[in-house]
C-alpha cells in the first residue's frame, strides 16, 4: 500500500482572480503609477468620477486586489437606471458610481445624454441640433420622423456596444446605464441581450412623488450640459416639455408585467422596494447605499486642526495660537456664506481630541450641531513617529523600502496605513452622503486626504501626496455631474506661524 500524503494541495483556480486575495502580494505596487499632486497641479482640482479607470487603478477602500480586477466575485452587472426626466437618475448614478469605486469595484458611467450630445450639434448648426430634437418626436416613445428614429437607435446601440466592450476589454464589473428606459418592452430586450453576453442586469427606478423635492430636482436639472448658455426660463420651459413627451410612453417597473430584478427608490431613499434580487455582497451594499443617498447640492468644508506637530498620543488643550487660528478659520468661512453669516444648520465634525473639541466651541456657541467622532483621529504613525527619512532607512530598511513602493497601504510597526483610515471612516462617508446640510470637518491632513479621495474619486496611489496647507479651507461642492473644489485662503496665517499652532 502506498503511503498517503496528508498534505492538502491547493487546486488551481478555475476563474482568474478568485485566489488572488490569498497571494503574498495583496496589492499591485500602485505608487509607481502615482501622480505628484500639489495645490498648483490641475489634477488636484478635478473630479475624476468620469475618467476611465487605468488597469492599475486601486480604490481607496478596496479590500483586496485580484488578477481580473473584479471584486467580490459577483461577475458583470449592468445597472440600468429607469425614471422620468427630473427624477435624479444622473445624480443617483454618479453618487452610486463614486461609492462603488471607493469600495474597489471597477464601475463606469454611461450617460445616454452624453451619447446624444456627441451625435448632435448643440450649437444649432444642422438639422440635428438639440432645440430641433425637442420639437421633433425624439423624446417620444416612437419617433414619427424616420431620420430621428434611426438616430435614436444609433445612439442607443453605440452606448450598449460600449457597455459590452467595458466588460470584455477593460475588466469592468459594474456599468451604470443612465437613461429614461421607460418602456417595459425595451427593458426586456435589454435584459435578454445582456444575458446573452453573460452580463447580469439590475434595474433601479428613481421615483419622486414629493412635490417640493420634485420641483427642486427639476430646477437643478436645467444645469445639464443640454442647457449650457441657455436662458433659465427658456431652459425650464424646454425641460418641462421633455417631461410631458416622456410621460406619454413611460411605464413604471411592475413585477406583474415584467418580473425583472429591480429596486424602486422613492424620494431618494425614503422608501425602497425590491424585486427578484439575490442578496450577495455587492447587491446588499447597493441597497444600503440607496437607503442613505440624497439629492446633493450642498458643500463639505475641510479645515486643518491645530497643534499638528504633537506626538500621536499627546492630547493637550488648544494653545493661544490655536485659538487665534480657529477664529481666523471662522471669519474666513463666514465670508463665504450669503450675507456673511454662517448658517446655524451647518454641521461640524471633529475628532475626540481635546484641541479639536475646543476648536469647535465657536461653532457650538453659534448654535451649530457639533459631533465628535473617534474615526476622525489622525493617522497613527506607530514606530515611525518622529523619525527622519534617514533614521527610518537605517532602523527599518525593509519597511522603508516597502513604504516607498506603496505609501498608501504600507504601515510601519504598530502604525496605521491610509487604507486603514479609509475603512474606518466608511460609516462617516455614508453619514455625509445622507446629510442635506453643509458639513465642516476639522481634522488632521491625513484624514482630509481620505475624504478628498472619496469626494473627488482619486486613485489610492495619489492620496498620500496631496497637500492641504494650514492656511486654506477646502470647499467641495456637490453638483449633478461632478464635484467642484474651491480653496478659501485663511488670511493672516504665515508659514512660520503654522508650525507653532
Amino acid at each position: 500500500m502506498n503511503e498517503i500524503d496528508d498534505t492538502a494541495e491547493i487546486e488551481q483556480a478555475k476563474i482568474a482572480g478568485n485566489y488572488s486575495a490569498r497571494k503574498i502580494m495583496r496589492w499591485n505596487p500602485s505608487s509607481i503609477y502615482a501622480t505628484n499632486i500639489d495645490t498648483n497641479n490641475n489634477v488636484y482640482n478635478n473630479d475624476a468620477i468620469h475618467n476611465n479607470l487605468s488597469v492599475d487603478y486601486i480604490s481607496p477602500a478596496q479590500m483586496y486586489s485580484t488578477d481580473s480586477g473584479r471584486m467580490f466575485h459577483a461577475g458583470s452587472i449592468c445597472i440600468i437606471m429607469v425614471g422620468l426626466p427630473g427624477r435624479g437618475k444622473t445624480n443617483l448614478s454618479i453618487s452610486l458610481c463614486r461609492y462603488l469605486r471607493w469600495l474597489g469595484v471597477r464601475a463606469k458611467l454611461f450617460h445616454l445624454g452624453d451619447y446624444r450630445r456627441k451625435n448632435t450639434d448643440l450649437n444649432g448648426g444642422n438639422d440635428l441640433d438639440f432645440k430641433k430634437l425637442i420639437s421633433s418626436s425624439y423624446f417620444t416613445g416612437s419617433p414619427e420622423d424616420l431620420n430621428v428614429k434611426i438616430l435614436k437607435l444609433k445612439i442607443k446601440n453605440e452606448l450598449v456596444s460600449d457597455v459590452v466592450s467595458f466588460f470584455q476589454n477593460s475588466n469592468g464589473q459594474i456599468a451604470i446605464y443612465d437613461a429614461i428606459n421607460g418602456e417595459a418592452k425595451a427593458r426586456i430586450e435589454l435584459y435578454n441581450y445582456f444575458k446573452s453576453k453573460n452580463i447580469k442586469c439590475l434595474f433601479i427606478e428613481s421615483i419622486i412623488d414629493d412635490e417640493a423635492l420634485l420641483a427642486s430636482n427639476i430646477k437643478d436639472s436645467i444645469n445639464s450640459p443640454d442647457y449650457k448658455d441657455w436662458n433659465k426660463s427658456e431652459a425650464m420651459e424646454n425641460f418641462q416639455q421633455r417631461i410631458k413627451l416622456s410621460e406619454q410612453y413611460y411605464e413604471k417597473l411592475d413585477s406583474t408585467v415584467t418580473n425583472l430584478p429591480y429596486i424602486q427608490s422613492y424620494n431618494f431613499g425614503e422608501k425602497i422596494l425590491i424585486n427578484e434580487l439575490k442578496h450577495d455582497f455587492l447587491i446588499t451594499k447597493i441597497v444600503y447605499y440607496l437607503l442613505n443617498a440624497k439629492v446633493k447640492s450642498h458643500s463639505i468644508y475641510f479645515a486643518r486642526c491645530s497643534l499638528n506637530k504633537l506626538n500621536f498620543k499627546a492630547d493637550p488643550p488648544m494653545t493661544e495660537n490655536g485659538k487665534e487660528y480657529i477664529n481666523k478659520v471662522y471669519n474666513t468661512l463666514r465670508e463665504n456664506f450669503p450675507e456673511k453669516q454662517i448658517p446655524k444648520d451647518l454641521i461640524v465634525w471633529t475628532s475626540t481630541r481635546l484641541r479639536t473639541i475646543q476648536s469647535s466651541q465657536i461653532f457650538k456657541d453659534l448654535g451649530c450641531l457639533v459631533v465628535h467622532r473617534p474615526e476622525l483621529t489622525q493617522l497613527n504613525p506607530g514606530a515611525a513617529e518622529g523619525l527622519t527619512d534617514e533614521e527610518l532607512k537605517e532602523k527599518y530598511p525593509d519597511d522603508y523600502r516597502k513604504h516607498l513602493l506603496d505609501p498608501y497601504h504600507h504601515r510601519y510597526p504598530r502604525a496605521e496605513s491610509y487604507h486603514d483610515l479609509a475603512l474606518k471612516i466608511e460609516p462617516l462617508i455614508l453619514e455625509m452622503e445622507k446629510s442635506p446640510n453643509d458639513v465642516l470637518i476639522i481634522a488632521d491632513e491625513s484624514v482630509i486626504r481620505i475624504f478628498y479621495g472619496y469626494l473627488m474619486a482619486a486613485n489610492a496611489a495619489d492620496i498620500p501626496s496631496i497637500q492641504f496647507p494650514q492656511n486654506e479651507i477646502i470647499k467641495i461642492t456637490y453638483h449633478t455631474y461632478n464635484n467642484e473644489i474651491k480653496k478659501l485662503i485663511v488670511e493672516g496665517i504665515e508659514e512660520e506661524y503654522l508650525g507653532n499652532l
